[in-house]
């Protein structure tokens, strides 16, 4: 018989999801035990959540997608993309965003409605479980390369918490190494002075904190 790899209650409990290795999710009636949908994958399905307001199932699978799926139709509403197996699956507490954790030495972070990657959490092995704190702005994982981290999601946090350390803004090609060039260069931190020049050869070093504020912010892409 193959095997039923993971299960997991809707919120209100009436209902049961399921994943298996026989290439699809189930959502069933908790008490009849009557199918209500059955969700359709190319390989082997690791991991199923159900969102919180238990409209939504999120899947993860081997065929190197997480899908996102109506509870009660079974349709496919999002299909997030990996390079590799995922292995794990985590919806938001508000539910609007899905984390997964994947063999491609990565976790992502989505919008589960238009299936749009947020932020790409990289590790140096394969990333095997994957969960949100209760405010949803961070992430946690835990990795074959023998650590678990804890990364801020959203480029306004990281911002937040590094104006929390910084005594002077950026200079451009600060902004650049830690935040690159997918947003356009500004003050980072309306309450802090201007750097001495908008060159880090003239400017006040950041010795300090740079360390702290490149681990924290390579990973985050809004």
């Amino acid at each position: 018989d193959l095997s039923v790899n993971a299960v997991s209650f809707s919120p209100d409990g009436r209902y049961v999801a399921t994943a298996s290795d026989d290439h699809t999710a189930r959502v069933w009636d908790s008490q009849s035990g009557q199918e209500i949908a059955r969700l359709n994958h190319d390989d082997v399905v690791t991991a199923v959540s159900f969102s919180p307001d238990g409209r939504y199932v999120a899947t993860a699978s081997w065929d190197d997608t997480a899908r996102v799926w109506d509870s009660q139709s079974g349709q496919e509403i999002a299909r997030l993309n990996h390079n590799d197996r995922v292995y794990a699956v985590s919806f938001s507490p508000d539910g609007r965003t899905v984390a997964t954790a994947s063999d491609d030495d990565t976790a992502r972070v989505w919008d589960s409605q238009s299936g749009a990657e947020i932020a790409r959490l990289n590790h140096d092995s394969y990333v095997y479980a994957v969960s949100f704190s209760p405010d949803g702005r961070t992430v946690a994982t835990a990795s074959g390369d023998g650590t678990a981290q804890i990364r801020y999601v959203f480029t306004q946090d990281v911002l937040t918490q590094a104006c929390a350390r910084l005594t002077r803004n950026l200079t451009l090609r600060e902004w650049q190494r830690y935040l690159g060039d997918s947003e356009p260069y500004r003050k980072t931190c309306p309450n802090l002075p201007d750097p001495d020049d908008y060159e880090p050869e003239t400017a006040s070093p950041l010795s300090a904190v740079s360390h702290w504020l490149s681990n924290l912010v390579s990973t985050a892409l809004r």
